[in-house]
């Protein structure tokens, strides 16, 4: 999977519920996937609980949870959504757990490769 640099950031895209959604890889994001509460009003996802997190800043919130098929390398899978009042979407370690990730801003190369 190829990614791209847009201001400086590493993005993905990914096919969540048959809709292409540019997504922040966040290195410090343990969760799956987090998306605004427009994304998830748009794509009409199930809600299937809350959950407790904290925030880069160490702020402790509460959000809701939802569930959403996307597309990842070759299959589709079911994950969890964490919902957000940002602005943001973002795609985290947990997403990842058997992948190798290649990050090198100066040569313009963002590539994650499925390692199992």
């Amino acid at each position: 999977m190829k990614g791209f640099f847009k201001f400086g950031c590493p993005i993905i895209k990914l096919s969540i519920e048959n809709k292409e959604i540019e997504i922040l890889l966040d290195t410090g994001f343990n969760g799956h996937i987090m998306l605004s509460e427009n994304i998830i009003n748009e794509l009409n996802l199930e809600k299937i609980g809350t959950s407790d997190y904290s925030t880069a800043s160490g702020e402790d919130k509460i959000t809701e949870v939802f569930k959403a098929k996307i597309k990842f390398f070759d299959e589709e899978i079911e994950i969890p959504i964490l919902s957000t009042t940002a602005n943001i979407s973002l795609a985290g370690m947990e997403l990842f757990y058997n992948c190798k990730i290649i990050i090198e801003r100066q040569k313009d190369l963002m590539e994650i490769i499925k390692t199992i």
